[in-house]
């Protein structure tokens, strides 16, 4: 804030026409008091007095043009201009003129010729009390503007006793219990906690030129702490410096990110009690699976050894009998995997495991299609395996999805004379999509979201055996690593299945 201290020279501006007497004046009042400018004519008076804003205007009546009661007139119309001090200079002494100028708005006259010790010592007292009225006039802007501010202000001394304090400070001040008196000590009006801060902070303003940082202080009040942001900064004034300090009152915003802090640091917790849960459940889970897995594989060993031995032993057999045993063979290897891949990819889900780099899907679906065709009682398909990207997924996770997707295909293919499945994949803005096409039974695209729904089951596939799990199933497993799978076809030429793995997918057939 600037100083309210008479810190610039008074301006005179002198007006008249006459070289001569713009020279006498100048030289009367060329004492190093004053900022002196001049004019030569009424206009450039006018001019020169919206530039400068002088604190006296000299202002010789006779002038061509625009004569110097008119120049008064238009001064004191002039709302900026209205409160400058006028004396007129003029060699008129009759009655009527002088009224005239008073008329015109002078504040007083001086006859030519001009007394010089007369024209001093008025110029002096003139600009003297423009200067102190427009000092007050100051003062009292600072002083209501300082009343009505929003924000809480004091004032204190280079004693750090307070000087002033405004209706917000004082009420602010007021609910911690030890409201201000002017003239007192700032310690008698703040706890002992905050004294030292802000004692530093006031003497550091004081210390200037630079205004130090705000602080933070907290308040006991009645009512719960208060917490202030304050800042300060040094006044320059007549009787000596200040320091002014603005309080703003952050009691809400403290009050409400601590609360935010507590809440964040609740919810941390209830995260981390949630989580140890679901890790004690996961882990239940883990040995629930492995315990059926080896109640699974019991039997299923006991199957598998009797088939081997049927399959290698030297018993003839009718040659379709042993296609038979061979099948069912090659189904309990099958389904022996299955179970460990299964296991495999529950354990991947639970330990948050995933890929590292990405795969080849081309070996595991060709030895997937390979067993699935191995086992096929009828007439075995013509799979058509395309160019494949790579992909960033599981390896139990690939074998899942497509060993549903694979034997929907033979399933509703095994009716068509020539059965034939193609495996590709197409491109997509969010990276590779495998799909599997069939020429079976197909249904309605309109029917599509049907197919992966639990326990839900098209008309063409009444005939077929199962309980309608599958693809529900296997959407499920997608969509828990941000994949997805979607279906189209036409009844009675066949269908696509697409698959995405998942956004990483992208950026994996680009390595």
């Amino acid at each position: 804030m600037k100083s309210l201290s008479n810190a610039q020279l008074p301006r005179i501006l002198l007006v008249d026409d006459q070289e001569m007497n713009l020279a006498t004046l100048e030289a009367i009042l060329s004492s190093g008091e004053y900022e002196l400018h001049t004019a030569a004519d009424g206009y450039a008076a006018l001019d020169a007095a919206a530039r400068y804003r002088p604190d006296l205007i000299l202002l010789d009546i006779m002038m061509p043009e625009l004569d110097g009661y008119a120049v008064c007139q238009q001064i004191r119309s002039t709302p900026a201009l209205a409160s400058i001090p006028v004396v007129m200079v003029t060699a008129l002494n009759d009655q009527a003129s002088r009224l005239k100028g008073i008329q015109a708005g002078a504040d007083d006259f001086i006859s030519k010729p001009i007394p010089i010790e007369e024209l001093r010592a008025r110029v002096r007292t003139i600009t003297r009390l423009n200067r102190f009225r427009s000092i007050a006039e100051q003062r009292a802007r600072f002083e209501h503007l300082f009343e009505l501010s929003p924000a809480a202000i004091v004032l204190v001394d280079a004693a750090v006793h307070l000087s002033a304090v405004n209706a917000r400070a004082d009420d602010l001040l007021s609910s911690t219990g030890l409201p201000p008196r002017i003239g007192s000590p700032l310690s008698a009006s703040l706890p002992a906690a905050v004294i030292a801060e802000l004692t530093a902070l006031v003497t550091a303003a004081f210390a200037g030129p630079d205004n130090p940082g705000p602080i933070t202080v907290r308040l006991k009040a009645p009512g719960g702490d208060r917490v202030l942001h304050v800042r300060a900064a040094r006044l320059d004034e007549t009787d000596g410096p200040l320091v002014m300090l603005v309080l703003d009152d952050i009691t809400v915003e403290v009050r409400a990110r601590e609360s935010l802090e507590a809440m964040n640091r609740d919810l941390d917790a209830l995260v981390r009690s949630r989580t140890r849960q679901l890790e004690e459940a996961n882990q239940l889970l883990m040995s629930y699976a492995t315990f059926v897995s080896h109640d699974l594989r019991s039997p299923l060993c006991v199957v598998k050894g009797y088939l081997s031995l049927l399959v290698t032993g030297p018993a003839p057999f009718d040659p379709e009998v042993k296609n038979c045993i061979t099948q069912a063979h090659a189904a309990t290897l099958m389904m022996e995997e299955m179970i460990t891949n299964i296991l495999r990819l529950a354990s991947d889900e639970h330990t948050a495991s995933g890929p590292e780099h990405p795969i080849n899907p081309r070996p595991v679906i060709e030895r997937l299609c390979w067993k699935l065709a191995a086992i096929q009682p009828k007439s075995r398909p013509i799979i058509n395996i395309l160019p494949l990207p790579p992909i960033l997924v599981s390896e139990p996770l690939l074998e899942r999805v497509f060993f549903n997707i694979v034997g929907n295909a033979l399933k509703y293919s095994v009716g068509r004379s020539e059965p034939m499945i193609e495996i590709g994949a197409q491109e997509s803005p969010a990276g590779p999509v495998l799909y599997v096409r069939d020429n079976g039974v197909g249904f309605d695209t309109r029917d599509s979201d049907r197919l992966f729904r639990e326990f839900s089951r098209l008309p063409g596939a009444a005939s077929s055996d199962g309980l309608g799990l599958g693809l529900s199933l296997v959407s499920r497993l997608l969509r828990s690593h941000q994949g997805r799978i979607w279906a189209e076809g036409r009844p009675g030429e066949g269908a696509t299945f697409y698959v995405f793995f998942g956004p990483t997918s992208s950026d994996a057939a680009k390595t």
